[in-house]
């Protein structure tokens, strides 16, 4: 009996090992992405409309068939997300292949932000483990099967590579990055004023006048073909995103609906620029507003970096310091997402991914219900979508409260990061490899 209990025990001393080695999280996100995602999407194939795959298959087979996006038909994906459709479509043209090529694409971009979010954690003094769980959870539940049916995790993990490059000095390559993310999906655009917010505080004007070269550089390259052949077909690009309407699923558009719920005002189904959109007078002027809205936030966001930069705590040495800069420069370039995710008038389930590799390395009071609040937001999103979309797009009851409860969940984990503080002090003095044993 002795020696079956230290087999137990030695089993269990070996599996309790597994996290901390990077092919063991490589190997859970393979099963996630090729095991798990793709079997859902096939399984649960009816209830998405168009079928995963076939709309980024359609743009790569009239690409690689010589016709011009924005010249020749119209497109409202920028140049890099064409890029991300295209090479899937270099190695298979037809569904179910190409939709499994595009899975492993973003599956490549998911291993990329394993090993970012490791290099980060062990910047700051982090818990290897600790991250790629929050990491994994978030992946699976809160962006769930859609990160594989759209390519917003690209952008995302652009974003988190960017700021890897940034904190390790590569200052050119992070501004390089952030436009290869900015091109890809708009979002991205706003870590740019942290960076700058970043190197003038520092007083490195150089740094800033290169990188913000860089960015300008790399952004225009992406769009030469055009402006070569047709700069004004590129307007069209632009108008598209310009002319949307409220989205429902917006913060804005889900409360809007709400308040029809309990009677308080009336709006109209609009189904328009591929999403599901809703007009009346309030819900049109709220659209309008959202730029504005969001602008102010983000200022707001800006002005608390650099307060926050300003107050920092005087009694560290060099090294505590530069963690604890580090974790500020982090936690701002994620509240500067959600802002932008939570005061912008679209809201696409696929929008979830964006956050996805940045949470993980916070380091702040209330971690883990921040984590809670996103599983259960994601939940709240994958009832809705893809399974009950339609009774959404009705106005029931239950989709409309849970798409208001999922954009409320948001609203406070905003508030949390915005109000947090670090946990504590003294993991700024632990080494990467005691905090890889914490957990």
């Amino acid at each position: 009996m002795p020696r079956i209990c230290d087999t137990y025990k030695k089993i269990y001393g070996e599996l309790s090992k597994l996290p901390q080695k990077t092919p063991f999280w490589v190997v859970v996100h393979i099963v996630l992405f090729l095991g798990v995602f793709l079997y859902w999407s096939y399984f649960f194939d009816d209830y998405y409309a168009p079928t995963p795959g076939a709309i980024e298959k359609n743009i790569a087979l009239q690409i690689m068939s010589g016709n011009m996006p924005y010249v020749d038909f119209d497109c409202e994906y920028p140049p890099v997300a064409l890029l991300l459709f295209v090479i899937p479509g270099l190695f298979f043209r037809t569904l179910p292949s190409y939709y499994v090529a595009f899975t492993t694409e973003m599956l490549l971009f998911d291993l990329l932000a394993i090993f970012l979010i490791i290099f980060i954690a062990q910047r700051i003094n982090l818990s290897k483990v600790r991250a790629l769980f929050s990491y994994t959870l978030l992946i699976a539940v809160a962006a769930g099967p859609i990160v594989i049916q759209r390519y917003d995790l690209a952008p995302a993990v652009m974003v988190l590579a960017a700021v890897a490059a940034f904190i390790a000095g590569k200052n050119k390559t992070a501004w390089g990055v952030l436009a290869l993310g900015v091109v890809a999906k708009i979002f991205p655009i706003v870590v740019a004023p942290i960076f700058a917010v970043w190197l003038l505080m520092k007083k490195q004007y150089a740094q800033l006048f290169k990188g913000a070269a860089v960015f300008a550089g790399v952004a225009l390259l992406t769009f030469i073909p055009w402006l070569i052949v047709d700069a004004g077909s590129l307007s069209s690009l632009f108008l598209y995103h310009l002319d949307r309407g409220l989205h429902a699923e917006s913060t804005y558009g889900s409360f809007v609906i709400l308040g029809q719920h309990f009677g308080w005002t009336s709006v109209r189904y609009d189904f328009n620029f591929g999403s599901f959109n809703i007009t009346s007078a309030l819900s049109d002027n709220l659209a309008n507003a959202s730029f504005y809205i969001m602008g102010s936030v983000l200022i707001a966001v800006y002005a608390l970096f650099i307060y926050q930069l300003r107050k920092q705590p005087i009694k560290l040495n060099k090294d505590k310091r530069q963690i604890y800069e580090i974790s500020l420069l982090i936690r701002y370039v994620t509240i500067a997402v959600l802002a932008f995710l939570l005061f912008n008038k679209v809201f696409s389930a696929q929008y979830m991914a964006w956050f996805c590799p940045l949470i993980p390395l916070l380091n702040i009071r209330y971690q883990n219900l921040i984590i809670t609040m996103l599983v259960v937001a994601g939940i709240f999103t994958i009832y809705i979508f893809p399974f009950n979309y339609i009774e959404f797009e009705y106005f029931e009851s239950l989709p409309v409260l849970l798409m208001a409860r999922r954009n409320t969940l948001l609203i406070i984990v905003f508030i949390l990061i915005v109000i947090g503080r670090p946990k504590n002090q003294s993991h700024l003095g632990k080494s990467p490899k005691q905090l890889n044993n914490c957990f």
